[in-house]
């Protein structure tokens, strides 16, 4: 039984904090660039960012497992569920608007 749980925990970590976070955010930031001033980071730059952010991610991934765990043994009430996702909502709302704002300078 305790061989199945790290194995998960290591998936968990690759899945959501190197690949989906570390590597999005990487490549978030490699277009962002590109979009700016309009031509590609050298190589060796755009590598060093991917294996930076993939990293972090491993970081990442270790707090969202925690974090998971630890919601999981504590239930959230109803009220804390509309909270948090009129929260979400909310923070979405403002990034959206501080990219169009960033945009039409």
């Amino acid at each position: 039984m305790e061989q199945v749980k790290p194995r998960r925990k290591a998936l968990f970590v690759f899945i959501w904090g190197v690949l989906i976070w570390g590597c999005s955010t990487a490549l978030a930031i490699t277009f962002f660039d590109w979009y700016t001033i309009h031509q590609i980071a050298a190589p060796h730059k755009i590598v060093g960012r991917f294996v930076l952010f993939m990293a972090a991610g491993i970081l990442m991934g270790l707090l969202l497992w925690n974090r998971r765990e630890a919601l999981d043994r504590k239930k959230m009430t109803r009220t804390g569920d509309i909270v948090r996702f009129v929260l979400f909502v909310s923070l979405m709302l403002g990034l959206v608007y501080a990219l169009l704002a960033m945009t039409r300078h």
